[in-house]
């Protein structure tokens, strides 16, 4: 059985060793969106405690694909990427669907209508990348 710490750590070298991230986006944003995505990753590692490393990776594997997702889409989004409005429902969907996958089908999560509305803010530019990172995190973690 596998330490949990060396699981922990494991995942968080798999985030870190994103460069295309990096280079998407100025550094402080960078930096949230891989903060953000190591502590998702972290809780989620955290909860395959005890289990035997074959169980662990068939309930991690699709988590952490949803979390990479979910990082990479946020940081194309939070640098413009997405300008038209058909991209954008695409994109709310796929950032639900992933959030889904990485809190559990039953996660409160925004409705479409509280994400459009975040998503939307790009086209505002006195919105920095980083400030946008920050109010969909604070809409995810803390819906209404």
């Amino acid at each position: 059985m596998v330490e949990i710490g060396a699981r922990v750590q494991r995942v968080i070298e798999e985030l870190t060793g994103n460069e295309a991230l990096l280079e998407m986006l100025e550094t402080e944003a960078a930096t949230e969106l891989l903060n953000w995505g190591i502590e998702l990753a972290t809780s989620l590692v955290k909860r395959t405690e005890g289990m035997d490393e074959a169980e662990a990776e068939q309930i991690l594997l699709p988590r952490l694909k949803a979390v990479r997702q979910m990082m990479r889409s946020v940081g194309n989004w939070a640098s413009g990427k997405y300008v038209d409005p058909a991209g954008r429902v695409q994109l709310r969907d796929k950032l639900l669907e992933n959030f889904r996958v990485i809190f559990g089908g039953d996660a409160r999560l925004p409705s479409p209508e509280e994400m459009d509305k975040l998503l939307n803010q790009v086209d505002d530019k006195n919105n920095t990348p980083h400030q946008l990172i920050l109010k969909l995190k604070q809409l995810v973690e803390e819906p209404s």
